[in-house]
């Protein structure tokens, strides 16, 4: 069996809206009951041994890149350019909210990449295409994006403003869309942040599972058999979602979220809770 600890303060935004907009229906969706009061609740920003809280990552700086006016990459004028991984893609990464956010290689090198140019990338790269990435290594098996160049088609996707710099729909918004989802089955990945803590996984049905990494009390291999609940989105890439609920088996799936605190009741007399 493997068991989870309460994680009461995540720190991405879409754990936030998550746990802001969509909890409680998701609690009632998969029929959780409710828990005990934590006796002993982390404070905030504890983290399991080993864990690291993140820092601001600076971008490398990305040499001129040739592209033709049509959009394709001008190959000969960038064959000099050094490339942070090269290989051929195994398949296209996507966030909960079914945007494509990176790729994984045939190498197992996860190449993360901006999900506002989601609709870019997916027009630029297939599986089973050769690609050179441009950008800059985080850890030896995760690289930051500034250009992917599809060495098979010549084609080019490069980092850049959402269009028209228009802002991006905030977090409790977005999470309106994310529907209720359970999955089931072995570790094929274990997905890491840039401190190499432990924040996903993707499983041997290409089902890919985000959680915040101080959630784990037993750590994941590749192998190891687990069903999740939680929010996401399903399309025909495949199931993208954030983990509500974690075990060994949906008969002994734990919550990996502490239950949301009660409404505040403010006293008769003194106005105060």
């Amino acid at each position: 069996m493997i068991f989870f600890s309460h994680f009461t303060h995540p720190t991405q935004a879409l754990r936030t809206a998550v746990l802001v907009t969509t909890l409680s229906f998701a609690v009632d969706v998969f029929a959780v009951p409710p828990l005990p009061a934590n006796p002993s609740p982390l404070i905030p920003g504890a983290m399991v041994s080993g864990s690291v809280a993140p820092g601001p990552i600076t971008p490398a700086p990305v040499a001129p890149i040739a592209v033709t006016p049509a959009g394709a990459l001008d190959l000969q004028a960038t064959a000099a350019l050094p490339a942070v991984a090269d290989a051929t893609v195994k398949s296209i990464l996507f966030n909960p909210y079914g945007e494509a956010d990176g790729l994984r290689l045939a190498n197992d090198v996860i190449v993360k990449f901006p999900p506002h140019r989601s609709q870019a990338l997916l027009a630029a790269v297939k599986p089973g295409q050769h690609v050179r990435i441009l950008g800059h290594a985080e850890t030896p098996a995760i690289v930051k994006a500034d250009a992917i160049i599809n060495v098979t088609t010549g084609n080019i996707v490069v980092d850049q403003p959402p269009a028209n710099n228009l802002p991006l729909l905030p977090p409790h918004l977005r999470a309106q869309s994310l529907q209720p989802l359970q999955v089931e089955g072995k570790v094929d990945l274990i997905l890491n942040g840039p401190r190499g803590e432990v924040d996903g996984v993707i499983l041997d049905n290409q089902s890919i599972v985000h959680f915040p990494p101080e959630s784990l009390s037993v750590p994941l291999r590749p192998g190891l058999r687990i069903a999740v609940a939680g929010l996401g989105t399903k399309t025909a890439n495949g199931v993208s979602l954030e983990a509500i609920r974690m075990g060994s088996s949906a008969a002994t799936m734990q919550p990996l979220y502490a239950p949301a605190a009660p409404a505040c009741q403010p006293a008769a007399v003194t106005g105060q809770c």
